[in-house]
């Protein structure tokens, strides 16, 4: 399952990104190149093949994906790439037999290491539209493994929830027909978006504004500062998306 959904990923970032030019700034990741974007996608293939996994997806084990490819070509960044794609891709559905630890320490804290293939899948979904969105393009929004991750980000956030005591909210997806509590009581409110839309904003692309923008039944108020995944924040300027 996993494996299909990375290569997926892989596939039409590459496609996206042929005959652009990689060295354009993006919005939502603004201290990187669209190169960087790519450089940081082909690292983490690079680290699922090698067993690189301690740390997942905190700024340290990023930002030395990027340093590694500093140096080298876009072009040769997307040969290394497709050098390890094959292998990466198999890894996701495979990282407990492998004899990995159970659990490894990530952005999210320690999380099983059987967590690792959603968490691939999202990163590069949402890199794939950070990138989209640098160009310009709307496209894609309707991909099934959006509606995958959308439903991963929202589980995300029973942590959080419980932690700052929270009421129930529920949040349903109206393009997939997807529905979630985050508690256990009945829900003091609802937010009913599409799965890109859940994405996004769970996902740190979205302002505050923007979250309480969406369909919500009930007030947002009391909730929607803990409605992002615990290592990233909300934006503070519109990525206009």
């Amino acid at each position: 399952m996993y494996a299909e959904a990375y290569r997926r990923g892989y596939d039409r970032v590459v496609a996206f990104m042929e005959d652009r030019d990689p060295e354009i700034r993006v919005p939502a990741c603004p201290e990187w190149t669209a190169a960087d974007v790519v450089r940081h996608l082909a690292g983490i293939s690079s680290d699922m093949v090698e067993g690189v996994v301690e740390g997942f997806a905190s700024e340290e084990w990023t930002q030395r994906q990027i340093d590694a490819l500093a140096d080298v070509s876009f072009d040769e960044v997307l040969v290394r790439w497709a050098s390890t794609i094959d292998v990466a891709s198999e890894r996701l559905d495979d990282m407990e037999s492998a004899g990995d630890a159970e659990r490894v320490p990530s952005a999210l804290g320690m999380v099983p290491t059987s967590a690792l293939g959603a968490m691939a899948i999202s990163d590069i979904l949402h890199h794939e539209f950070d990138l989209r969105n640098t160009y310009g393009d709307r496209s894609g929004r309707d991909l099934m493994d959006i509606h995958f991750a959308a439903a991963g980000h929202v589980r995300s956030l029973r942590g959080p929830f419980s932690a700052y005591d929270l009421p129930t909210i529920r949040v349903e997806s109206v393009d997939s027909g997807m529905g979630w509590d985050i508690g256990r009581g009945d829900p003091a409110a609802t937010l009913r978006a599409p799965s890109f839309q859940i994405m996004r904003g769970i996902g740190g692309r979205r302002t505050r504004g923007e979250m309480i923008a969406l369909g919500w039944e009930g007030d947002p108020d009391p909730f929607v500062d803990a409605m992002v995944l615990p290592h990233l924040a909300m934006r503070e300027t519109s990525l206009r998306e």
